[in-house]
């Protein structure tokens, strides 16, 4: 009994950050030991002032002495006496944190002082009874040597994308986004191409080991770079659609609680709190996990209750595209095409009341799209080598994996100098040239032709194209205007979504 007893002192010693040997408990029997500090204590005090919120910010850069942090903390705390008087604490600070051995943005220290000398009237909480210093980093140690963002600092673009993205598209509310958010920061400082312990952690979650793997196979696969902030936000959005061992086993349960919480302060503290607890799951959960929660309610609350959120369209109106997209006209020939690869994820818009009916589509977008119409229907799927590479598609770029993809299965090439030209625009015959080769790399049958003496540009058809432009006119893939068929002509985002509707509905 008397073991458990002292036990049970330790940890309560451990709770306030302080040692064995400031608080006196030494004896076996924790009963005694309390009387002993009661009867030795020169002052006995209620409670700190401004207890359980940020009384000062230190900043630091990574390396740096903790007792060069410390040294700028406050040396005494205000405490309240038992007659209603006021005095003056010492204290030195304690981090909650592990600041000698992890590489986190920032950390909660708490005050531990002489408690024989001054002896509180109660048990004080290690978070909300004591006041708290906050420390921010000021540098960024990744592999690409990007500098930090001071916390002090307007809040960084990453940070309204995330916050955006989490409202508008994981249904989260303004507490629960701010909860994820300081989250977030504490893990990478909003950077997603941030590498940590020991590059075994990556990415704005530091997705580590299986999870990072996952997170990579997930990406690839479906049009996504791994090292992008929206690849790696939508395999987020995965890990929290459901509870499965491939993503994140209790992902669904994690979202419904951040979803429970209140819209208010105390909400975005419990958010904070729950998402360092269950998903995050750092060393020392239970501390890190009060001073998460005290960053989302007392830095990014304040700052992001407010903020406006587009949210997109179709979650409110009719889901009509010509309702979600601004420039595009209700009953415009394009409508419907782009309706159609809308709703089936095979394109999206520019922006999100954006379209871009009449942009031209760029080789990089146009691999894009037969990536997606590859991945989103099963009587299209194409099998590719994914071992191509070109000198201009760097291995982190949006479009990397649609490359890889297209060029493996070989309905795309590159050019004899070994580039791809990504950011070259396609035109209208070489998109017919691409469309005829995925026809035949899925067995169909390709025999169809026609004349296009009809056309008065025909002769304009490059030698290469003409076997593919006279299938995609007789399949009705590709039509002309005002006698022209236009094929040197740059193919837009609305003509391209016309003829891949035109090339499902006839191949598959």
């Amino acid at each position: 009994m008397k073991k458990m007893q002292r036990i049970g002192a330790m940890l309560l010693a451990a709770s306030m950050g302080i040692s064995m040997m400031q608080t006196g408990v030494l004896a076996a029997d924790t009963v005694q030991a309390d009387t002993a500090w009661q009867q030795t204590a020169a002052q006995t005090f209620t409670g700190f002032a401004n207890a359980g919120t940020k009384i000062a910010e230190v900043s630091f850069t990574f390396g740096q002495a903790e007792s060069e942090l410390t040294a700028q903390m406050p040396q005494t705390l205000t405490a309240y006496l038992t007659d209603g008087t006021t005095v003056e604490i010492p204290v030195s600070w304690v981090c909650l944190g592990d600041y000698a051995n992890t590489d986190d943005y920032y950390y909660e220290y708490v005050p531990q002082w002489d408690k024989s000398a001054y002896a509180p009237e109660g048990v004080l909480d290690s978070t909300s009874g004591v006041p708290y210093v906050l420390a921010y980093r000021v540098d960024a140690v990744d592999s690409n040597t990007q500098p930090g963002v001071s916390t002090k600092a307007a809040l960084s673009s990453n940070v309204y994308t995330i916050f955006n993205f989490l409202v508008s598209e994981c249904g989260f509310h303004a507490a629960a986004a701010c909860g994820v958010i300081a989250n977030i920061e504490c893990e990478s400082n909003f950077n997603p191409n941030l590498w940590g312990d020991n590059n075994t952690s990556y990415g704005i979650c530091q997705w580590h080991n299986e999870r990072l793997t996952a997170m990579k196979n997930w990406c690839d696969s479906n049009g996504y770079s791994w090292k992008t902030l929206e690849g790696q936000l939508n395999y987020l959005k995965k890990e929290l659609s459901a509870n499965n061992s491939a993503y994140l086993y209790n992902g669904l349960t994690i979202a419904n609680k951040l979803k429970a919480k209140a819209n208010t302060a105390d909400g975005a503290y419990d958010a904070g709190y729950d998402w360092c607890y269950y998903y995050e799951v750092p060393a020392n959960k239970e501390f890190r996990s009060k001073e998460r929660g005290n960053r989302a309610r007392d830095t990014y609350w304040p700052q992001l209750k407010d903020s406006s959120v587009t949210v997109a369209p179709d979650e409110t109106q009719s889901g009509q595209v010509y309702s979600i997209f601004s420039d595009v006209k209700k009953g415009a020939w394009y409508c419907t095409p782009i309706q159609y690869v809308y709703d089936n994820g095979i394109m999206t818009g520019t922006s999100k009341t954006k379209f871009e009916p009449n942009t031209s589509l760029n080789r990089a977008m146009a691999a894009t799209v037969l990536y997606k119409l590859s991945q989103t229907n099963s009587k299209l799927k194409l099998s590719s080598t994914n071992k191509a590479s070109f000198s201009d598609v760097p291995s982190d770029a949006w479009y990397a994996t649609a490359v890889k993809w297209a060029a493996g299965a070989g309905i795309v090439k590159g050019y004899d100098n070994g580039t791809f030209g990504p950011t070259d625009k396609i035109t209208r015959e070489q998109f017919a040239t691409i469309l005829y080769a995925y026809a035949k790399k899925l067995g169909c049958n390709v025999s169809a032709t026609t004349s296009l003496s009809s056309y008065s540009d025909s002769g304009s058809i490059s030698s290469y194209a003409t076997t593919a432009m006279k299938w995609a006119v007789a399949k009705k893939i590709m039509s002309g205007s005002d006698g022209k068929l236009r094929p040197k002509s740059s193919l837009t985002r609305a003509e391209a979504a016309a003829m891949i509707r035109s090339f499902a509905a006839t191949v598959a």
